[in-house]
């Protein structure tokens, strides 16, 4: 079912679609190598093409990668050969002890390689460029505040069209202590995981509050990072800095996945919310520590039981075209004849 929507904001012309349909991918680190795999294998088994079933696309992290690859016209199966290349060279194996110990005073990995990587794979598109609607969250350091990057669906976005979709990546994947902040436009910013881990809300908000799509038409698809069964051993209930510092951080992003998620569910309903991710043991994978084999088996295996959730609740819908708004009207010469000749 297609149908068109308002793409100027919560205007008073009502939203004519019969669904608005969401793609939100988690932030992992290494393991979003997991998400396009996953994504390849369905349009493999449906031979269809995922972001045509999609209205709106947010990943935060590495999920910002991945969806800044779809929107850069990408399709999952490349995504996932160019995200396998990005671990190898960003998170090389023999670098990855000598890492954890130079995390303890200063950023592990080399960002200027990750730059690198993300060039060849995005070039010099910017979001103005993107097909699809894209929402990618960042924090900055400096405000305090969360940095959002979207895509010029909304007369009020005026500025981030502009910005190499290379910046965006580099800013929501700056995870701290593992990538030094980036710089955009000036602001210090780092990884959207330290807030969205997981974009569900966030995109059913941009689609309520931008595009003026009410919450019962939103159905949402919410793609994992393979989230372990538990990643908090008994020792933490009393641990002090020394005990959380190596956990940390991933308990904070299965926190964040999980709340983001649950909330989610409440605002579009439990029939309209699929949550699709494969549960791994402890201790398996790392935000800079996968077996790319192992990963590809783990997508295979589980994609199976995505295909038929997709085909009853996604395929039947067909997202209208996304052209971006234009871009806004340059200023006229100021005050060119205002002024009497030889005035100041």
């Amino acid at each position: 079912m297609t149908g068109a929507y308002a793409s100027h904001g919560p205007i008073s012309d009502p939203f004519h679609g019969q669904r608005f349909q969401i793609l939100a991918l988690d932030g992992g680190g290494a393991k979003a190598l997991f998400t396009a795999h996953v994504l390849a294998h369905v349009e493999e088994d449906l031979g269809i093409s995922i972001t045509d079933h999609f209205d709106l696309i947010a990943g935060t992290s590495a999920g910002g990668i991945v969806a800044l690859g779809l929107g850069a016209g990408l399709r999952p199966n490349k995504i996932a050969d160019h995200f396998g290349d990005l671990v190898d060279r960003v998170f090389p194996a023999r670098l990855q002890r000598r890492a954890r110990l130079s995390r303890l005073r200063q950023p592990a990995y080399d960002s200027d390689v990750l730059h690198e990587v993300l060039v060849e794979v995005l070039g010099d598109r910017t979001l103005g460029d993107s097909c699809k609607r894209l929402v990618i969250p960042s924090w900055d350091l400096q405000r305090g505040e969360v940095h959002i990057f979207k895509t010029r669906h909304n007369e009020r976005l005026t500025r981030d069209w502009r910005i190499k979709m290379v910046d965006v990546a580099l800013a929501t994947t700056a995870a701290p202590t593992y990538f030094r902040a980036a710089r955009v436009r000036d602001a210090p910013l780092v990884d959207g995981g330290v807030w969205a881990n997981n974009p569900s809300v966030l995109a059913i908000g941009e689609a309520v509050s931008m595009l003026g799509v009410p919450l019962e038409t939103i159905r949402v698809l919410n793609v994992g990072t393979m989230e372990p069964f538990t990643d908090s051993p008994d020792r933490l209930e009393n641990a002090g800095l020394l005990g959380w510092g190596p956990k940390a951080a991933s308990v904070i992003l299965n926190a964040s996945s999980r709340g983001g998620m649950g909330t989610a569910m409440h605002l579009v309903g439990f029939d309209d919310f699929v949550r699709f991710d494969a549960p791994v043991p402890p201790g398996k994978f790392g935000l800079d520590r996968i077996k790319a084999e192992s990963v590809k088996g783990y997508a295979s295996a589980i994609s199976r039981n995505l295909a038929p959730e997709f085909i009853a609740k996604f395929a039947d819908h067909t997202a209208p075209v996304f052209t971006p708004l234009p871009a806004p009207s340059a200023p006229s010469e100021p005050c060119a004849d205002a002024l009497p000749e030889g005035d100041l």
